[in-house]
């Protein structure tokens, strides 16, 4: 007899709005850029960091509120200075690197799916470089 998979343990319903939360535009980018700048990253570092990599505007708005959106989930964490000027950084919390390593390894398997032919996504929706 078959074994049941119980999909109770699985957390269905937060994993949903995981990947939601993925699905939505600049969150994967700034997951990356944070990850791989384990100092952190001022809003303005963030912002040019974005038009160079990704080669498209953000405004600030958009910027704010995903950085906030983000600092919300408890996926970044915004350091305050006291200093003239004030300065603020955004940096991955714990559980902003575990979604990063996370993120790697879903990077990993995505480019090797594509170079191998298995993965099929229209190409209006990805490039491999």
């Amino acid at each position: 007899m078959r074994e049941l998979i119980v999909i109770e343990s699985l957390c269905l319903k937060p994993l949903e709005s995981v990947v939601q939360l993925l699905g939505r535009q600049w969150t994967i980018p700034l997951v990356f850029l944070l990850g791989n700048n384990q100092d952190g990253l001022r809003y303005s570092e963030i912002r040019e960091s974005l038009i160079e990599h990704i080669k498209r505007e953000i405004s600030d708005t958009t910027l704010s509120r995903k950085l906030m959106e983000l600092t919300d989930l408890g996926v970044l964490a915004r350091k305050s200075f006291d200093e003239v000027p004030p300065r603020v950084q955004y940096e991955l919390t714990e559980s902003g690197q575990g979604l990063f390593h996370i993120l790697n390894e879903m990077g990993d398997w995505t480019r090797d799916q594509c170079h191998a032919g298995t993965l099929r996504i229209p190409k209006e929706n990805h490039s491999i470089k």
